[in-house]
C-alpha cells in the first residue's frame, strides 16, 4: 500500500462528528512533516466516499476543501451535519454553533460556553416551514407577521404545540416548552443551513463574559474542544429578541435590526 493508500484509509475511518488533522495523519503514517503532502493528496481527492471534509488544519480552523478555500463553507457545513461544534461568524456575532437535531453535540456545548443549563439557545432556520419540524403551529395572523419580520437579526420566541415535540426537544427547550428561532439575511448562512439543518447558536463565549469579535478571542474559550470558520473581526451586536408566545409582541431584548421593525411590533399589538 502507497502513502497515498495508507492517506486514504486513516481518512475513510474518522468516525462523523469527529475531525483529524492534517499533521495528526501524517503522525500516524510515521512523518508528522509529511503534513503538506497529507493537505496535497486530500485536495485532490474527488471520491465523496472519503470523508477528507472531516481532516481539518493544525490550528484547528477549516481549511480548504476540494482543492479550494472557496469550498470551506461546505466544508464547515458538512461537519456542522454530522455534529461537530464550530465558531463561525453569524448574521450578528460569532456563534458557537451546532446540529440542533443532535443532542450530543448540543449537551457538549453547554458544557463548553459554562451555560446555564435551564436558558434555551436561539436557533437558525433557512424558512418559516422548519417551525413545524419542532411542533410550533402558526396562525394566519402570526404567520404573517412573521414573513414580514424575517429574514433580519431578530429572535422569536414562540410556543411549542405538539406534546411529543415538547418530549423530545425537552433538550432544546430545558423546559420552558418555547424556542427562540431566526431565519438570517446572510447569503452564507443560509448556504450552511441548507445542508446543516437548523443549528443552534449562542455567542462564543463563556456565560456572563465578553463575546469573542475574533478566532484568537473564541480560541481563548473553547481551544481545541471546537472547529473555527475564520470571519475576521466582528463588532456586530447580539440579534432583537422578542416573545410572541401570545397574541401581542413582547420586546425581551433591544438589539440588531430593532429599528427596522418597531412599528411593526406597536401596529400588530394593537390589532
Amino acid at each position: 500500500m502507497d502513502f497515498k493508500e495508507k492517506v486514504f484509509e486513516i481518512v475513510s475511518k474518522i468516525p462523523e462528528g469527529e475531525v483529524l488533522t492534517y499533521k495528526d495523519i501524517a503522525q500516524r503514517l510515521g512523518n508528522k512533516k509529511a503534513y503538506r503532502v497529507v493537505a496535497n493528496i486530500l485536495s485532490q481527492n474527488r471520491n465523496t466516499q472519503i470523508p477528507c471534509h472531516r481532516v481539518i488544519k493544525s490550528d484547528y480552523t477549516i481549511g480548504g476543501y476540494f482543492g479550494s478555500y472557496k469550498n470551506s463553507w461546505k466544508k464547515l457545513a458538512l461537519l456542522l451535519k454530522e455534529g461537530v461544534i464550530a465558531v463561525m461568524p453569524t448574521d450578528t456575532i460569532y456563534g458557537i454553533c451546532c446540529n440542533a437535531f443532535n443532542k450530543k453535540s448540543v449537551e457538549k456545548m453547554y458544557k463548553l460556553r459554562k451555560r446555564n443549563p435551564k436558558k434555551p439557545c436561539i436557533i437558525l432556520i433557512s424558512k418559516i416551514d422548519d417551525l413545524k419540524i419542532f411542533g410550533i403551529k402558526l396562525t394566519k395572523r402570526k404567520k404573517e407577521i412573521l414573513q414580514k419580520i424575517w429574514p433580519a437579526k431578530i429572535s422569536v420566541i414562540l410556543q411549542i404545540n405538539s406534546k411529543a415535540c415538547i418530549r423530545f426537544f425537552e433538550y432544546l427547550h430545558r423546559g420552558t416548552k418555547s424556542l427562540a428561532f431566526r431565519i438570517p439575511k446572510s447569503k452564507f448562512l443560509l448556504k450552511i443551513l441548507k445542508i446543516s439543518g437548523p443549528l443552534i447558536a449562542p455567542s462564543a463565549n463563556w456565560e456572563n463574559y465578553e463575546p469573542a469579535k475574533t478566532i484568537s478571542e473564541a480560541k481563548k474559550f473553547f481551544g481545541k474542544n471546537v472547529v473555527y470558520y475564520n470571519g475576521g473581526k466582528i463588532k456586530g451586536e447580539p440579534s432583537t429578541l422578542i416573545s410572541f408566545l401570545n397574541n401581542k409582541i413582547e420586546i425581551l431584548r433591544k438589539g440588531a435590526d430593532f429599528n427596522k421593525i418597531k412599528n411593526l411590533i406597536l401596529t400588530s399589538n394593537q390589532q
